[in-house]
């Protein structure tokens, strides 16, 4: 083959690459002179897609270096690119401290430091924006603890040192069996880093609860929210409200002598109601998560421990359906529906979900736009939540002997093999547009009063049941009356009856409204009806007693 040609060759890139690998490797081969038998037995390739593993091969730093590419001598200084096949040359080799090709990277630098004198560092559990959060033993105790240590390079910065300072201080105010546990919290004596130590958890948050477990009974979702308002109920207690409560800020462990053990975390922008620390941000700033956050926490009005309230109903929502009420391609959509828009009811998001009628009404109770109308405070919201699973347990098997509403399963739990609870609680229509006519009108009125509110006047105090003097409970209970009122009125059942199943959700304890929702069932969902129709029995007898043992025919 003539010289002329094979040199051609060698600087013609784009032909090397268009040729099939087996044509081109014997190519290769011809322009390797005869009298090198070396070369002959490991061949040398011109084109990095025909040597295995098809990356650059790395050039030498002496003077005999060669191109990866057309494999040809390289003359001293030609660092970045070949002279003969213009080929750009591999940087020279890494240190050998440093992290190579196929090589693990290196392990992080706090790995084996003692922190502190105390806290001897294992391994890297988790990482964010503010720092890194690590499995640790104390020494002394010879105890796993978690450790979470603030980045130096934020350590100028005075909002995020604050922050960190107020998790430390909020979380350590606190001494219940499902908050976790601060154990210290200081400077590291090496860098002056922040640290913040707490016990140590094996479980997983919430959110890969609902992502690997989902649907989740409902005696079990009740049995684990109830331990986050637990927590809740003493954070306020001493005015503490938490702010970010979502999914991931809830852990579950499972023990041997505890299933699903809480443990609320994450009191990062906590706010302290009796704090004389100043504020971190001004009053009416906007701190959460906008999935999460109740309508008067997204337009900076004064919060108290009903905001946290209005997020475990979010959780509640999501545990339910499996999605979120509110959500959007960005924060403000997002922090906009939750101020303008209800929620719809999750029996209508997931039909097929076996949610009871009472854990429906008491979810669209706390997601109520208004604070007055959600449950006061976190102890209510547990009893409440607490009693959906023991309420009247012969429910299940009239619903299944029963004809479906509206196409919809069953409403019992597919899951924990107990019949689903019942109560006095209303069963929302699923197919009606009235309910949204009436909670919109609702929601209006409520949002234009927490907007239009002046913000100068004095703070009320923390989980506050008055609304203008007048009892939270009066003032729910008078909204249901007129609610039930509307709905004697209306010609329309699809619209009387949503107006029903809000007045209940407003204020269970409503008997006309239990006893008109019941004849609107009747004939479409007897089952209810039933239900319905001995909750207004048991709340007024005097007056429903004769008439509801009539319509049943029980006496």
């Amino acid at each position: 083959m003539p010289r002329a040609e094979e040199g051609s060759r060698h600087g013609a890139r784009g032909h090397f690459q268009s040729l099939p690998p087996k044509a081109a490797l014997r190519l290769c081969l011809w322009t390797v002179p005869v009298g090198d038998a070396r070369k002959l037995v490991k061949p040398r390739y011109l084109c990095d897609r025909l040597r295995p593993g098809r990356g650059p091969l790395p050039a030498k730093d002496s003077s005999g270096a060669t191109c990866p590419r057309c494999a040809r001598a390289l003359p001293p200084g030609s660092a970045k690119v070949c002279v003969y096949c213009g080929a750009a040359l591999a940087p020279p080799p890494a240190p050998a401290s440093s992290p190579g090709f196929g090589r693990r990277p290196a392990r992080d630098s706090r790995i084996g430091e003692t922190v502190a004198g105390r806290f001897k560092v294992e391994e890297l559990i988790g990482q964010g924006g503010m720092g890194k959060v690590y499995r640790a033993r104390h020494l002394a105790l010879d105890r796993l603890v978690c450790l979470k240590m603030l980045k130096p390079t934020l350590l100028e910065d005075s909002s995020v040192v604050g922050r960190f300072e107020r998790e430390a201080l909020a979380a350590s105010r606190l001494n219940h069996p499902n908050s976790i546990q601060v154990l210290d919290f200081g400077r590291n004596d090496n860098d002056g880093s922040l640290y913040l130590v707490m016990e140590y958890l094996q479980g997983k948050d919430l959110r890969l609860v609902l992502r690997d477990e989902w649907p989740v009974p409902e005696e079990r979702l009740c049995n684990i929210m109830a331990q986050v308002l637990a927590a809740l109920g003493e954070a306020h207690a001493h005015n503490v409200i938490h702010r970010d409560l979502k999914p991931e800020n809830v852990m579950v462990e499972q023990r041997r002598d505890h299933p699903d053990c809480v443990k609320v975390l994450d009191f990062g922008i906590a706010k302290m109601l009796d704090s004389e620390l100043p504020a971190l941000t001004r009053s009416d700033a906007v701190c959460g998560t906008p999935q999460y956050m109740a309508p008067e926490q997204a337009t900076g009005a004064p919060l108290d421990g009903r905001c946290d309230l209005y997020a475990v109903g979010i959780m509640l929502y999501q545990m339910v359906t499996g999605q979120l009420p509110f959500d959007g391609p960005n924060s403000m959509d997002v922090l906009t529906r939750q101020v303008n828009e209800a929620p719809v009811p999750p029996r209508r998001k997931q039909p097929n979900a076996p949610i009871s009628a009472a854990m429906e009404a008491l979810i669209l109770r706390v997601l109520s736009k208004d604070p007055a109308l959600r449950p006061q405070s976190a102890e209510e919201f547990r009893q409440l939540l607490l009693a959906i699973p023991r309420r009247n347990p012969a429910r299940g098997s009239e619903e299944q002997s029963a004809t479906p509403a509206r196409g919809t399963l069953p409403r019992t739990s597919a899951h924990s093999g107990a019949p689903a609870p019942a109560g006095p609680v209303a069963r929302a229509a699923s197919h009606s547009l009235g309910k949204f006519a009436a909670v919109c009108a609702i929601v209006a009125l409520a949002t234009a009063a927490a907007i239009l509110r002046p913000r100068n006047g004095p703070r009320p105090p923390a989980m506050a049941v008055t609304t203008a003097g007048v009892p939270a409970k009066a003032v729910a209970a008078a909204r249901a009356t007129e609610l039930v009122r509307r709905a004697a009125q209306s010609a329309d059942q699809d619209l009387a009856r949503d107006l029903l199943a809000q007045a209940i959700a407003i204020d269970s304890d409503n008997a006309e409204a239990h006893f008109r929702l019941g004849g609107l069932l009747l004939g479409s969902d007897p089952a209810g009806a039933r239900i319905e129709y001995q909750a207004a029995r048991r709340l007024d007898r005097a007056r429903y007693d004769d008439e509801v043992g009539a319509i049943l025919k029980e006496p």
